[in-house]
This record gives C-alpha cells, sequence and structure tokens, in this order.
C-alpha cells in the first residue's frame, strides 16, 4: 500500500526537478540571450563612436590642407598685387612676412601673431588674416544684453537667424557684457549644429592692428598706417555679414580683386611714405 504512494511521490518530486531545471535552463538561456545582445549593442556604440572619431579626425585633416592651401594661395596673390603696383610705381619696397616664422621671444610676436603674413610697404603695413571657411558662416554678430533683440527690416533672413543664434548662444554665459562671435553651420543628417569660434577675427584684426600700428610708432618714432585685412580666400564662401557697427583698421575681402582695390587705394592716398632708410629700419624689426 505504501508502495504506490512513495512512487506517486517520487513522480511528483521528479517532475517538479524537470520544471525547475527547464525554469533554471530558460533562465540561463535567457541571460545568455541579454549578455549577448548587450555585447552586440556595446559593440555596435563603439563601432559608431570610432567611425565617428576617425570622421572628425579626416574632416581636421581635410581642414588643415584647406587653410594651408589658402596661405598659399594668399601668399602667391599678394606677391602678385603688390608686385604689379611696384611695376606701375605706386610703392617702391614690400615685404612680405610670413608671422609663423617669428620667435616667439620677438617683440613683436604678442601683435603678429593673430595674422598669417604682414605686408610692409613703405605707404602702409596690411596685416592679413586669412580664412577659408568652406561652410556658411555668420560673421561679427554682436550681442548687446542691454538692448532687446528686435527684428530689423533691412536685415536679411540669414542675419535675422544669425542674431537669434547669437543670442542665444550668449544668454547661457548671464553676461551683461556686448560680445562679438563668428560661428558656422554645419548641416548633417537631420540635424543643424552651428559651431562658435573662440574668437570672432574682424574684432581682434582690429585690436591687434591698432596695437602693432602704436608699437611700431614708438619703436620708429614715426607712425605708419596699419590695416587689418581678414581675408577669405574662398571667394564663394557663404559670408553672412553681421549688422553691426563697422571698426577702425580693418576691412573684409573675400576676392584678389577685393584685396586688390584695398592695398590699391591705401599705397594711393598714403599722405607719406617712408624713406629707403626708414622702410629697412622698419623691415629689421621683423627679422
Amino acid at each position: 500500500m505504501f508502495f504506490p504512494i512513495i512512487l506517486a511521490i517520487i513522480i511528483v518530486i521528479l517532475i517538479l526537478v524537470i520544471i525547475i531545471e527547464r525554469r533554471v535552463m530558460n533562465h540561463k538561456l535567457e541571460t545568455e540571450t541579454y549578455a549577448k545582445d548587450q555585447l552586440v549593442n556595446k559593440i555596435s556604440l563603439i563601432t559608431r563612436e570610432n567611425t565617428y572619431l576617425k570622421n572628425q579626425m579626416l574632416e581636421k585633416n581635410a581642414s588643415n590642407d584647406t587653410h594651408h592651401h589658402g596661405l598659399r594661395k594668399a601668399k602667391q596673390e599678394l606677391q602678385e598685387i603688390l608686385s604689379q603696383y611696384q611695376k606701375e610705381g605706386a610703392i617702391s619696397f614690400f615685404d612680405i612676412i610670413t608671422t609663423g616664422n617669428l620667435a616667439v621671444k620677438h617683440p613683436l610676436f604678442e601683435y603678429a601673431r593673430a595674422f598669417d603674413y604682414i605686408v610692409i610697404t613703405e605707404k602702409g603695413l596690411f596685416n592679413i588674416n586669412v580664412k577659408n571657411w568652406k561652410q556658411k558662416t555668420f560673421y561679427h554678430f554682436t550681442v548687446d544684453p542691454s538692448t532687446a533683440l528686435e527684428n530689423n527690416q533691412e536685415d536679411t533672413v540669414n542675419q535675422t537667424v544669425g542674431r537669434y543664434i547669437a543670442d542665444q548662444f550668449h544668454s547661457q554665459f548671464q553676461s551683461t557684457r556686448p560680445t562679438t562671435y563668428t560661428f558656422i553651420e554645419r548641416i548633417r543628417n537631420n540635424s543643424v549644429t552651428y559651431d562658435f569660434y573662440n574668437y570672432d577675427p574682424y574684432e581682434q584684426s582690429s585690436k591687434n592692428t591698432k596695437a602693432l600700428e602704436d608699437r611700431i610708432a614708438e619703436k620708429l618714432n614715426h607712425r605708419i598706417h596699419n590695416i587689418g585685412l581678414v581675408y577669405f580666400t574662398d571667394g564663394s564662401v557663404n559670408l553672412i555679414d553681421g549688422p553691426t557697427e563697422r571698426q577702425d583698421f580693418v576691412e573684409t575681402v573675400s576676392s584678389k580683386s577685393s584685396l586688390k582695390e584695398v592695398i590699391g587705394e591705401t599705397v594711393t592716398h598714403a599722405p607719406e611714405s617712408l624713406s629707403e632708410e626708414q622702410y629697412n629700419a622698419l623691415l629689421s624689426h621683423f627679422h
């Protein structure tokens, strides 16, 4: 009589063992599947990050190559323009100083390093800041927190967008000081981003040109006109000029013809020119 009961108990225990074992196996299988999915997701994430970093490096290298090409192009154009004016008798002497060759301890390095080239003539100095930005560039937008942001009927759509983006960017700092920004627009799949530069080239060129002119006047005891030129070597660049008050000591040019025009007007209307001795003395300060 006890045998059937014992047999039934054994059968029940075996069934329970089978059920528990199956559940354990299912749980183990689910755990392995989850771990596998997590590993696949992790690998996919790392792959995307590596691809992004690789693209960033390629963009940076391409940007560097483009910048170096822009520098070479700008120097060649300067050489052609100045040689022509020298041939026509508008100037007698000129030299193109590559600021990258100036030593850090050079007395003019602090003021000259903002520029790529300094063109010296007996009728004036041209401090050239070369830019080769292919993207749409919102250039020299000033935000004044004390003034409410209002639509200007004379602004283009891009200028209105630029003022709004600059204002939004500035608001994060909670600063009451007027600040000028230059930034570019990048359009990618399903996104538009605005990358802000650490400085505004127009404002920087204006300040450094004035400082350089003052410094040279101290050394030579003679003031010679300096003009800063922000030169966008890509004439087709989509440049959105900020609707702001223009500053002294600086101009923006975006083609060889406009570069030639500014240089020509400066040397033609120069009130005085340096003698050869004064010119050589000035040139010696850059070597």
